[in-house]
C-alpha cells in the first residue's frame, strides 16, 4: 500500500516524521517503509494553490492508495474544543469570487462562472466520497481562505454565508486535487484557536500539534497492523 502524508508546513507533522524515523525503514529522503506500506511525506507550502500543485506534481501520488492530510486550523464552531482533533469531510472556497459594491461577497457559483453540481462539486462543496479507514473523529465542514480571518466584520460575514465549522488555507486545494485525481483521502485537523479578532496569545499551537500527531501516528500504526 502506498500512502502520501501531506501537510502545509513541516512543523505540523514533525512528531509523526520523527516516529517514522524511529520505527520505520527509511528508503530515501521521501520514502519510509514497514510491512507492506510505503509512506511518502510531502510538505506543500501554505495556501490552496500550493497544496493542489504540490500534490499534482508529486510522483508517488500517481499510484497512491491513500492521501492522509494533517494540519491545524481555527474553529468557527464554539462547540469544538481547543486542541480537539477532527476530521474534515467537506470544503468550500471562502473568497473565490467578487466583492459587490455594498461589500457583500459573491462566490463563483453565484456569479455563474462555476456550476454547483459539476464535478468535483456537490451543491457547491467539495465532499470526501471515497470509503477510507474510519478515524473515529468528529466530522466537520471546512472553509478555505487566502487570508485567515482577523476582524469581527469579516468573521461574521463569513460565518453567516458559509456556516462552516473550521477555517484553513489549504483544505479546498487538497479536496479539489484528490477528488479530481480520484484518490482516496482523509483530512484531520487539530483546533488551535477559535476564529476571532486576531490574538495569537489565545492560540494553542504546540499543544494542538502534539495531539494532532498523536492521532496521526495512531492512524498510521493502525494501517500498519492491517497491512
Amino acid at each position: 500500500m502506498k500512502i502520501v502524508l501531506v501537510s502545509a508546513t513541516t512543523f505540523e507533522i514533525a512528531p509523526a516524521i520523527q516516529h517514522l524515523e524511529n520505527h520505520w525503514n527509511r528508503i530515501s529522503f521521501t520514502e519510509y517503509k514497514t510491512n507492506k506500506i510505503h509512506l511518502f511525506p510531502l510538505v506543500s507550502g501554505i495556501g490552496s494553490t500550493m497544496m493542489a500543485f504540490a500534490l499534482a506534481r508529486f510522483k508517488p501520488v500517481q499510484d497512491a492508495q491513500l492521501v492522509i492530510h494533517a494540519g491545524i486550523s481555527g474553529s468557527y464552531n464554539l462547540d469544538l474544543q481547543i486542541t480537539e482533533v477532527v476530521e474534515v469531510i467537506s470544503e468550500q472556497w471562502a473568497d473565490l469570487g467578487a466583492e459587490d459594491k455594498d461589500g457583500n461577497f459573491i462566490d463563483g457559483f453565484e456569479l455563474g462562472l462555476m456550476q454547483r453540481n459539476a464535478a468535483p462539486y456537490n451543491d457547491g462543496k467539495l465532499i470526501k466520497q471515497h470509503h477510507t479507514i474510519s478515524t473515529g473523529l468528529k466530522q466537520v465542514s471546512g472553509l478555505t481562505v487566502n487570508k485567515t480571518s482577523g476582524t469581527k466584520t469579516s468573521i461574521e460575514q463569513i460565518r453567516r454565508k458559509f456556516h462552516a465549522d473550521v477555517e484553513s488555507m489549504e483544505g479546498a486545494g487538497l479536496f479539489y486535487a484528490c477528488r479530481t485525481m480520484d484518490i482516496p483521502f482523509i483530512s484531520i485537523r487539530a483546533i488551535s484557536n477559535y476564529v476571532e479578532p486576531r490574538d495569537k496569545s489565545n492560540w494553542k499551537l504546540e499543544e494542538s500539534i502534539n495531539v494532532l500527531n498523536s492521532k496521526l501516528i495512531e492512524i498510521i500504526d493502525l494501517l500498519t497492523i492491517q497491512s
